[in-house]
């Protein structure tokens, strides 16, 4: 019998108490995650390094050389990595936060504080996504018509 597996979620958090408030929202999931925690950047790029993820939820005041908007640009930069997608966490509503989020490339962006329903959203929106684009690769790659017909429209 085939294994089934979840999707995987790594969360980037300096602060516990901020950990174990998004570990809960998580841990009350409609569906079922694997999700792993670490508390800096370069713990975060050193794990994606060796593990693939499906989705990062970064918080942007990240104590250590490097923030969440430079763990996220990093991320979208690097090569050879399986690119998580990105959830931002903002301190706050200002529009200078907004625009480095985007700017460093996150996929969505989540201010606090963390509302458990606009989280799940968000994790099924993105895991979607990624799901769409996989299985449009998996039938592009077996079907060289189609892959044709898609670079033609």
């Amino acid at each position: 019998m085939a294994e089934t597996i979840h999707p995987r979620i790594l969360v980037v958090e300096s602060y516990g108490s901020n950990t174990k408030s998004i570990l809960n929202h998580l841990a009350g999931s409609p569906f079922p995650l694997q999700v792993v925690s670490v508390s800096d950047a370069e713990a975060a790029m050193a794990l994606i390094h060796k593990e693939p993820f499906d989705l990062a939820i970064i918080d942007t005041c990240l104590r250590g050389k490097m923030d969440g908007f430079d763990l996220c640009r990093a991320l979208r930069s690097s090569t050879g990595t399986q690119r998580p997608s990105i959830i931002l966490l903002l301190s706050g509503y200002l529009s200078l936060e907004r625009s480095r989020g985007i700017s460093a490339g996150a996929d969505l962006l989540l201010h606090r504080p963390v509302v458990r329903e606009e989280l799940m959203r968000m994790i099924q929106l993105l895991l979607a996504e990624r799901l769409s684009q996989a299985a449009n690769t998996q039938l592009a790659a077996a079907n060289p018509a189609e892959r044709r017909l898609r670079s033609v429209s």
